[in-house]
């Protein structure tokens, strides 16, 4: 029973460290894939050494045994607590976190509703397309209002577009520029209704017919 007490306490601590590791993280730096290997490679080596020299410490012929008593009560605390700590650690998980950053996500795409494409050498009177896209990521419905412009001249203009949370929206955009002009700003401004503004460019030469 010795050795089956040595195997339940070192999964049992591993899995309790894990989850304390692991809420520690959510509550402080944020909890993702790098900020998690580092800690738990940070915790190894402690715990390493840690042991190391403890068993430097011991006499030989007590390097392999553990001074226990009952070999049921170590894995019941171990797992009462560990369960407890994953509860909390699930809690803090999927709670509603009210600082949660909201935003709205703004973009523009080519004509092929890619971003590998976009226009960088225009004719001037000869209209292309483009495609603004909107997602509302602000935790409640919201209202938006755009433009596109090039220098003092609006080129399109939208207002009262209406997306509740999570909606998204993508309409192509006709532009048809007159000035001349090499690497002109093509300015997308999009405002919401929490006075939120977002701004993309694009630069385009803009040549004659």
């Amino acid at each position: 029973m010795r050795s089956l007490e040595r195997i339940s306490a070192a999964v049992i601590t591993s899995v309790l460290v894990s989850i304390a590791d692991g809420t520690v993280l959510l509550m402080t730096v944020g909890l993702d894939f790098t900020t998690l290997a580092l800690s738990m490679s940070a915790l190894v080596a402690v715990f390493a050494a840690s042991a190391f020299a403890r068993w430097r410490r011991l006499p030989q012929s007590d390097r392999l045994v553990v001074s226990a008593g009952n070999p049921i009560v170590l894995p019941a605390v171990g797992a009462a607590i560990c369960l407890c700590l994953a509860l909390v650690g699930t809690t803090l998980l999927l709670a509603p976190h009210p600082n949660e950053a909201s935003y709205s996500e703004f973009y523009v795409l080519d004509s092929n509703r890619q971003t590998v494409a976009y226009p960088t050498n225009v004719t001037s009177g000869t209209p292309f397309t483009l495609i603004l896209g909107i997602t509302n990521h602000e935790n409640a419905s919201d209202t938006y209002a755009g433009t596109v412009s090039l220098g003092n001249s609006t080129l399109y203009r939208f207002d009262n577009l209406t997306l509740i949370q999570g909606q998204n929206v993508e309409r192509p955009i006709p532009i048809s520029v007159t000035s001349l002009g090499e690497k002109q700003k093509l300015k997308f401004t999009l405002v919401d209704s929490f006075d939120k503004t977002y701004e993309l460019h694009l630069w385009v030469n803009v040549r004659a017919p």
